[in-house]
């Protein structure tokens, strides 16, 4: 019986660890995503936490297409949401042409008693159409940042589920105007 008693705590460390990881996790920036292209002018950004930060922090995205109005999410991110996409995301989805080219990018404003308080972003960094092609990031306020890495597994259990969109999950994108 007394060695029973270490081993349970021991265990319930362990138990305690393993939840924790479900908290947050980081597996990483993708090292060869130094300047991928998100903007039809040719702005780059480096796809690591910084990177991705600071192009949220300057609003760039704010130009993109975005859903008409901020609405209850429809699956993970809680309460209300809004999402931008840059022009190769949505030339992906509206023709069915994937894998998504290098540089797509959709921008999940996360929404708290009626404005902004985080940011969940997808950014395809390679080529291909597995997990390891997209970075993925969630932010439930700036500056600090609770999912990111290439192929996070937080987010590709969900996004993994695409129904063959390149791990795109959002129902439907703004329909062209042009």
């Amino acid at each position: 019986m007394e060695n029973q008693l270490p081993r349970a705590l021991r265990a319930a460390a362990l138990l305690g660890c393993a939840l924790s990881l479900h908290c947050g996790s980081d597996t990483g920036a993708d090292p060869t995503a130094t300047a991928v292209p998100v903007d039809d002018d040719g702005t780059t950004i480096v796809a690591d936490k910084a990177g991705i930060t600071a192009y949220l922090q300057a609003g760039t995205y704010l130009k993109w297409e975005g859903e008409a109005a901020v609405h209850d999410s429809v699956r993970s991110h809680g309460g209300s949401v809004r999402t931008y996409f840059n022009n190769k995301y949505l030339f992906a989805r509206r023709t069915g042409s994937y894998p998504m080219a290098v540089g797509s990018m959709a921008v999940k404003e996360l929404y708290s008693s009626g404005s902004v308080s985080g940011y969940a972003v997808g950014v395809k960094t390679r080529a291909g159409t597995t997990a390891d092609t997209w970075t993925w990031y969630e932010t439930t306020g700036l500056p600090d940042v609770q999912y990111f890495g290439v192929a996070n597994p937080t987010c590709e259990g969900c996004h993994s589920a695409d129904s063959g969109r390149d791990r795109s999950l959002t129902p439907s994108v703004p329909v062209a105007t042009r």
